[in-house]
């Protein structure tokens, strides 16, 4: 069956279903029904790796070539994926103004590229193999040094020339990244396999985040009881423990509205 023609200002189903299809190439789009400047925006770059007019309009061929496109994880859905890139980087537009750059976030981490990429956990056989066919040979100069060691906040400083193409940033996440955290996570929670996709990917996102270690101090608490609760069959009281994080960190961080829409997702898809 064909599909309407869409463009900027139709709000019905039928753009809901575009901007799903759309966050399987990195739209990173809340699908709405909204057909606003930023759908406008990621439909011309869906045109673009199309090898199509980059018109802004939703036609048949662009319907065509998304449902095409496959899922950007054979183990967890479009969905999570996206929420989990979109916490990671804080949105598109935040992403093009300011986590294109490398960052420091600070405590134990590395100079970060991309999606979360540390460069303080990679080698340099890693690093060469995940970014070499995205980055210049320049930039790739500048970043190794940075490899396995403790990122500052004068370091980033002195890689300002360096912009991570979004594009770049997505491929690594999907092809190396996800993958890596996926299995990180299916060993350290017992029972994983038996969750929903929806919450396999909540689980994903607290690993990608916070990491898998279950030993050490109190801070891990909640790791711990989460672990213990999915392995117990018990998963519908993971979001308390997943909010009970929060007490982990400042009122102004990110990090507890984080912990609120991982929660939040959880108790909606069982």
């Amino acid at each position: 069956m064909s599909k309407p023609t869409l463009r900027r200002g139709d709000r019905n189903d039928a753009v809901e279903e575009l901007q799903a299809l759309l966050n399987k190439v990195g739209a990173l789009l809340k699908p709405d029904g909204d057909f606003g400047a930023g759908t406008e925006r990621v439909v011309k770059e869906a045109q673009a790796l199309a090898g199509q007019a980059q018109t802004g309009v939703a036609d048949e061929p662009l319907w065509t070539w998304l449902a095409a496109q496959p899922d950007p994880s054979p183990d967890l859905p479009t969905e999570v994926v996206v929420f989990i890139v979109a916490e990671e980087i804080g949105g598109r537009a935040f992403y093009e103004k300011v986590a294109c750059l490398p960052q420091f976030p600070g405590a134990s981490s590395g100079v970060t590229i991309g999606v979360g990429y540390d460069l303080r956990f990679n080698t340099r056989a890693d690093f060469d193999q995940d970014w070499g066919a995205e980055l210049p040979a320049a930039q790739m100069e500048l970043l190794r040094p940075h490899l396995g060691k403790p990122g500052t906040q004068q370091a980033v400083e002195g890689l300002r020339s360096i912009r991570v193409p979004f594009g770049a940033a997505w491929r690594v996440f999907l092809r190396t990244s996800l993958p890596k955290f996926i299995g990180k996570t299916r060993q350290t929670f017992p029972g994983y396999d038996g969750l929903s996709g929806l919450r396999r990917g909540i689980l994903v996102s607290l690993v990608y985040n916070r990491g898998e270690s279950m030993s050490g101090d109190d801070s891990r608490r909640e790791m711990r009881a989460i672990r213990d609760l999915v392995s117990a069959g018990r998963a519908d009281d993971v979001p308390a423990e997943i909010q009970a994080m929060k007490r982990l960190w400042p009122p102004t961080s990110g990090l507890q509205g984080r912990r609120d829409r991982e929660a939040a997702l959880w108790k909606a898809n069982g």
